[in-house]
C-alpha cells in the first residue's frame, strides 16, 4: 500500500512542497491547542491532525510511527476520539482484523453527534434527577422546600429548553441554522 501524505510522508508524487508541510503543521499545532482547550491531551489533537490530512485511513502502527507516540498512547487516543465522534474505525479489504482510522472532517457532524450523544445524556440525567427532587419536596410545607422547588423548576425549564435546542440543531443543516440566526439580528 502506498503511503499517503500527512505532513511529510512520500507519495507517488514525491514529498509535499515545504509550504504544504508548513501549513499542515500549523493546523496540527492548532488542533493540539484546541484539544487542550477542551481538556484533553495535546496528543489527541496531533493524532487527529495527522488523520485529518491523511488521504486514506491509517493503522495504529502508521499513526504511532508518524506521531512518534507509543502505540498504546495512539490506541487510547483513537478510542477516545471515536467516543468524541472525531474519528471512525474501519477495516480494509485484505487487511484482516487490523484496525484503520480516518478523521471525520465534517465539523458540523462532529458537533451534532456530540450534542445528540453527550449533551442529551446530561440533559436526561439532570431532568430525571430534577423530577425526582421536585417530587420529593412536593408535600413538604416549609419555606426552604418552597424555595428549593422554585429553583429546581427553573432549572428543569432550562434543561427542557436545552433539549429543544439540541433537537433543533440535530434536525437542521448548519446553513439553515446560520440563516435563521442571521434573520434574528
Amino acid at each position: 500500500m502506498m503511503e499517503d501524505s500527512d505532513t511529510d510522508q512520500p507519495t507517488a508524487e514525491g514529498p509535499p512542497p515545504d509550504a504544504v508541510v508548513e501549513a499542515r503543521e500549523t493546523m496540527i499545532g492548532a488542533f493540539e491547542r484546541s484539544a487542550e482547550i477542551y481538556g484533553v491531551k495535546r496528543s489527541y489533537g496531533r493524532l487527529y491532525g495527522v488523520l485529518y490530512f491523511a488521504e486514506e485511513p491509517l493503522s495504529l502502527d502508521t499513526l504511532a510511527a508518524r506521531s512518534e507516540y507509543a502505540k498504546s498512547t495512539v490506541s487510547t487516543a483513537m478510542s477516545d476520539l471515536q467516543r468524541y465522534h472525531m474519528v471512525t474505525r474501519r477495516s480494509l479489504p485484505g487487511e484482516g482484523k487490523k484496525a484503520f482510522y480516518e478523521a471525520e472532517t465534517d465539523f458540523w457532524q462532529i458537533f451534532r453527534a456530540f450534542l445528540n450523544n453527550e449533551v442529551r445524556r446530561e440533559i436526561e440525567t439532570m431532568t430525571g434527577a430534577l423530577e425526582a427532587a421536585i417530587d420529593s419536596l412536593e408535600d413538604v410545607e416549609d419555606e426552604r422546600a418552597e424555595r428549593d422547588r422554585r429553583k429546581l423548576r427553573e432549572l428543569k425549564q432550562v434543561y427542557e429548553r436545552s433539549d429543544r435546542i439540541v433537537g433543533l440543531f440535530n434536525s437542521q443543516s448548519m446553513d439553515r441554522i446560520v440563516s435563521a440566526l442571521e434573520r434574528l439580528r
